[in-house]
């Protein structure tokens, strides 16, 4: 009888796991996670990174289509809007709070001008992006650790 209790309890079928396995496997999925996240994070600003560049390229693109329409670059993007020179998607971001940049005109005359896109709504990420009259684009922006983002055709 005793040697019958024995051998159900040494040969019983154990289902479920160890709390040494519950460890291993939670120790790695974290450590898999500290390595993925920032780059995650870098992926996803990249984006925004490229599509404020993309915006900016249009902004400079109305910016050459209204300086050969008034022989003077636009003073605001307002006038932009206007000259229905503007996509009205992207005037529609720019009314958006929750937008990741906020695009402005620093100074326009006849003969440049210089319009830039500032990092926003982020407690990680600033920076800010510039583009001029000769459409050079130039900027990034980086996180509180030091790593740049800046848009992929610079």
């Amino acid at each position: 009888m005793v040697n019958r209790r024995l051998k159900n309890i040494c040969c019983r079928n154990q289902n479920g796991f160890t709390i040494l396995e519950l460890t291993v496997v939670v120790t790695i999925m974290g450590i898999l996670m500290a390595y993925g996240v920032p780059m995650f994070q870098k992926a996803f600003e990249q984006a925004r990174v490229d599509l404020a560049a993309a915006n900016m390229e249009s902004l400079w693109s109305a910016q050459r289509l209204y300086w050969a329409q008034n022989r003077v670059f636009a003073e605001d993007i307002s006038d932009l809007e206007e000259a229905s020179l503007v996509d009205p998607s992207f005037l529609s971001s720019l009314s958006n709070n929750k937008a990741p940049f906020r695009y402005r005109m620093r100074s326009a005359d006849d003969e440049s001008f210089t319009a830039i896109a500032r990092r926003r709504n982020s407690s990680v990420w600033s920076g800010r992006l510039q583009i001029d009259e000769q459409g050079k684009l130039t900027g990034s922006t980086q996180n509180k650790e030091g790593d740049k983002v800046a848009p992929s055709q610079i």
